[in-house]
């Protein structure tokens, strides 16, 4: 059953009333631990701070890159030396009866998808099949798609960047999103370590949890840490988060990633932790240049998102700070593409609050699908695969600077990992943002055990060309009716923009006046107006703080004169 939007502020004046709400925020501010799980060794804590990992000194910057809905076997199930896609493996058009048939796993992956795939809770339910992994055609069919598009596999031919970067770096093949839901739950428990209980896309209403990019500024700023996103075009997640858009020393961070980036990255001027998201729209500029999507959604590109990864890439390696740089390139989630390893359970809740949008009272004790992931670093050996976290009985370190790579027995890497390990790599004394991110795997001894930095000409400068992009794509692109990221992105316009207009779940007049809900063209273009609208009122906070800030300063300071004459 699809979630009711109009249920949503109701449920989160709910999770106020209950006190769960005090308790996820008292994260932020207490050292009180969460143990759900019984600890590999005595001496292990939940608290990535205290794990008695020493960061690398070379490490000051670290870059996160999330792309979007695409399995690891669909994008990477055909690499040598990982965990790839079964010989011969198929999937059947209907589990309950075989006299049906099946439809083979494929090198075939469409650049553009015929459909999207079903990926909200249920479906993926449908998908997993009680551990069976083999619903993914059927559910297809159910929801009228084409049956072969979530079996069509990527190969080093259709998708060369991710692969060349997999072998040139570490790729992990069993790697989990967060939660086994669409893109908005999973993007929030990377960036917070929950979703407070969702299991869908976001509706128009803030979340009200702590923001990695904000915990990184205030438990970072003794060591002198800072914390940063970029935003291709689109601002899209990044504004879902209240301390994101309503904390101007936040906000003072979040920039449009294509104007402030690149130059932020020559200029050795990026914060310690940096965000980058890709773009969800379709524009074209004033010389007529298109501008489409980026983010791999598969209603987009694959080749065009694969360009963006190349471009970040290539300007990273450029970059002064090349040897002091991690790039983690991940997904949301599999996008209700084929993968054929089962999903871990009894995993931890992250803060014990069941799904409020689902009828089957879902507890957050199970991950979602595989998704690529990849971790880059001169500091990281070319080729290595990492399958499971490294745990005591195999860890080669001394005990003086052990990597508690598996906190708990059961640990293994997820979403929450990235947090997790950035921690490690930052020293950060801090608790963790919930249960699920003190128990996730951390990759931190890749470069703690490092065999040294890579030379220079080992490290490529250059990935591999690809083929422009056919001069419709934008054009095309626009005409495609709108997908759930764009009408939540209005959501949020709305409600930011037109508060005393805004009702939950339904898009305000300025948006139905123009049609913006028509195609993804009339789409981006409202959403452009109404985000360059909320970040010029944003840009007025801002320099009102600052303004503030200055005379508070001026004041404590004539103050100190004053004291010091008497």
């Amino acid at each position: 059953m699809k979630r009711t939007r109009t249920c949503v502020a109701l449920s989160w004046m709910l999770f106020f009333a209950s006190g769960a709400a005090a308790k996820v925020l008292r994260r932020t501010t207490t050292k009180e631990q969460h143990p759900q799980q019984e600890r590999t060794t005595s001496d292990s804590s939940s608290s990535s701070s205290s794990s008695g990992t020493s960061p690398h000194p070379k490490i000051t910057q670290i870059i996160v890159l999330m792309m979007e809905n695409r399995s690891f076997d669909h994008m990477l199930g055909y690499l040598e030396g990982v965990e790839g896609i079964p010989k011969g493996q198929s999937c059947p058009i209907d589990p309950n009866d075989p006299s049906k048939g099946s439809i083979p796993i494929q090198p075939k992956g469409y650049d553009i998808s015929p459909d999207d795939p079903p990926h909200n809770y249920e479906s993926i339910a449908l998908q997993l099949n009680n551990g069976q992994m083999n619903g993914f055609v059927s559910t297809q069919l159910q929801y009228g798609g084409n049956p072969a598009n979530p079996v069509s596999m990527f190969t080093h031919q259709t998708a060369p960047i991710m692969h060349t970067l997999a072998k040139e770096y570490a790729v992990f093949d069993h790697w989990y999103a967060s939660v086994p839901g669409p893109t908005d739950p999973n993007r929030q428990f990377v960036l917070s370590g929950t979703s407070l209980g969702a299991t869908t896309n976001f509706n128009g209403t803030l979340y009200p949890q702590q923001s990695y990019l904000d915990y990184v500024r205030k438990h970072g700023a003794p060591q002198g840490h800072t914390s940063g996103g970029y935003y291709q075009r689109d601002l899209w997640h990044l504004g879902y988060f209240h301390d994101l858009v309503h904390d101007p020393l936040n906000t003072i961070h979040i920039k449009e990633l294509d104007q402030h980036f690149y130059t932020d990255l020559k200029n050795g001027a990026l914060p310690t932790f940096t965000w980058l998201q890709p773009s969800t729209s379709s524009h074209y500029d004033s010389n007529g240049n298109g501008n489409g999507p980026t983010w791999q959604h598969p209603d987009a590109s694959v080749r065009e998102g694969e360009r963006f990864i190349k471009n970040v890439y290539e300007a990273v390696r450029a970059s002064p700070k090349w040897n002091e740089t991690l790039v983690v390139i991940t997904y949301d989630e599999h996008g209700g593409f084929y993968d054929h390893v089962v999903p871990p359970k009894n995993v931890p809740s992250p803060d014990d609050i069941t799904c409020w949008d689902c009828e089957d009272g879902y507890d957050f004790t199970s991950l979602g699908v595989r998704i690529p992931t990849i971790a880059i670093s001169p500091w990281i050996s070319k080729g290595t695969v990492v399958s499971k976290p490294k745990g005591d009985s195999d860890n080669t370190s001394t005990s003086t600077n052990k990597s508690k790579s598996k906190p708990f027995e059961n640990s293994v890497f997820e979403s929450t990992s990235i947090m997790a390990t950035v921690n490690e790599l930052l020293n950060l004394d801090a608790p963790p943002l919930g249960n699920r991110m003190a128990w996730s795997a951390r990759f931190t001894y890749l470069i703690n055990e490092s065999k040294g930095l890579r030379n220079d000409t080992d490290c490529l400068k250059r990935l591999p060309d690809l083929p422009d992009a056919p001069k419709d794509i934008v054009k095309k692109q626009r005409v495609k009716e709108i997908n759930e990221h764009l009408f939540s992105s209005m959501l949020f316009f709305c409600k930011q923009n037109y508060p005393l207009e805004f009702q939950e779940g339904v898009l305000c007049p300025s948006a139905v006046d123009q049609k913006a809900a028509l195609n993804q063209g009339l789409a981006s273009d409202w959403l452009k107006v109404e985000q360059d609208k909320f970040m010029k009122k944003q840009k007025q906070k801002q320099q009102e703080f600052l303004g503030m800030q200055m005379q508070t300063e001026r004041s404590e300071h004539k103050s100190e004169q004053e004291q010091a004459i008497i």
